[in-house]
C-alpha cells in the first residue's frame, strides 16, 4: 500500500502524542519510515525528521526537557529577560507593510506580517535526534511554512530542497509572538500552522491508498484555535475522501489531555504516558476498521 503520514502542530504535547501514534503504527506491523509521503507541520516537522532518521521514542523524549547546550540555555535565559524588560520588542509586527496587501479569502496567512515577531529561539530544535545528521532531503518529507512578508505557503521538500532540513524545521515551528521568525534568504518564515494545523490536503495529489493523520491541535475544547483547527481538518479530510483516499484521523481524547496536565514544564514524567496512550489509540483504531 502507498501510505502517507501527517504529523500536525501541537507544541511539546504534540511531540509526545506523535511519538505514540508512530509507536502504535509500528505495533500494527507497519513501518512509518516506509511511508510514501510524510508531512510534518510545526511540532510535527521535528518528529518527522527524527522518525525518518531512525531515532527511537525514548531518545526523542529525553530531549524534551530544558536545553543541555550552555549557549542554548544562555540564549533562552536572555529571551526571558527581554520579554520582561522590553515586551514591545516581542510584540512588534514581523513585516507590517505586508499586511496592507491582504485580500479577502487569504485568511490568517495573508496577515502573517502583522503578527508579533516573538522572543525565543528555535535553534534548540536542532538538538532533536537525527536533525543535524539529515543533510539531504528525504524523498517522502514535506515541511510547510508560511512566508510572512507575502503570506505564501512554502512547502519545503516540495517547493524547495535547497534549504537545509533543520532550517525548514525551524521555519515551520516559529510560532509568532513566541518564537523568533526564521529568516531564509533574508525573508521571514513562520509556523506552518498559520495556514493549517495538519495540511492534510497536500496528500490529495499523491493519490495514496491511505493516510494516517496525527492531529494534536484538534484536542477537546472550545477555544478559537482548536475550533479553527477542527474546521480546517474536517474540510481537508473531505477532500481526501473525495479523492478516494482512506484517511484515519487520530486525535487526543479527554483521557490523554488529563495525563498531559502540566507537561512538560511541571510534569516531565507525562511524556511516556502520553505516548503510550496515543499508541493504544492507534492500535484500537486499526482494530475497529478490521486492519491487522
Amino acid at each position: 500500500m502507498r501510505i502517507g503520514i501527517g504529523l500536525g502542530a501541537g507544541g511539546a504535547f504534540g511531540w509526545a502524542f506523535h511519538l505514540g501514534v508512530l509507536d502504535g503504527l509500528r505495533a500494527t506491523g507497519r513501518d512509518p519510515a516506509s511511508a510514501e509521503r510524510v508531512i510534518g507541520t510545526s511540532a510535527g516537522s521535528s518528529i518527522a525528521i527524527s522518525m525518518l532518521s531512525g531515532a527511537t521514542t525514548s531518545e526523542v523524549l529525553a530531549t524534551l526537557g530544558p536545553p543541555d547546550d550552555p549557549a542554548d540555555r544562555a540564549d533562552m535565559e536572555q529571551a526571558f529577560r527581554d520579554v520582561r524588560r522590553r515586551p514591545w520588542r516581542v510584540l512588534r509586527p514581523i513585516a507590517p507593510a505586508a499586511a496592507l496587501s491582504w485580500r479577502p479569502g487569504r485568511g490568517l496567512p495573508g496577515i502573517a506580517g502583522a503578527l508579533p515577531v516573538g522572543a525565543f529561539p528555535t535553534s534548540t530544535l536542532r538538538n532533536f535526534p537525527g536533525a543535524q545528521a539529515m543533510t539531504e532531503w528525504p524523498d517522502p518529507l514535506w515541511i510547510p511554512s508560511v512566508r510572512a512578508d507575502d503570506g505564501e505557503l512554502v512547502v519545503f521538500g516540495r517547493d524547495r530542497t535547497d534549504v537545509a532540513v533543520v532550517d525548514a524545521m525551524e521555519a515551520s515551528s516559529a510560532v509568532p509572538g513566541m518564537f523568533r521568525t526564521k529568516l531564509i534568504d533574508g525573508r521571514p518564515h513562520v509556523d506552518g500552522a498559520i495556514a493549517s494545523a495538519v495540511h492534510a490536503d497536500l496528500f490529495v495529489p499523491d493519490d495514496l491508498d491511505a493516510v494516517l493523520i496525527s492531529s494534536p491541535m484538534t484536542q477537546p475544547g472550545n477555544g478559537a484555535i482548536r475550533r479553527r483547527a477542527r474546521r480546517q481538518l474536517d474540510a481537508e479530510m473531505l477532500l481526501l475522501e473525495r479523492a478516494g483516499t482512506h484517511a484515519l484521523r487520530i486525535e487526543p481524547d479527554a483521557t490523554i489531555m488529563e495525563l498531559a496536565q502540566g507537561f512538560p514544564r511541571r510534569n516531565q514524567d507525562a511524556g511516556p504516558k502520553i505516548a503510550e496512550a496515543a499508541a493504544q489509540m492507534v492500535v484500537d483504531a486499526f482494530a475497529r476498521i478490521g486492519a491487522t
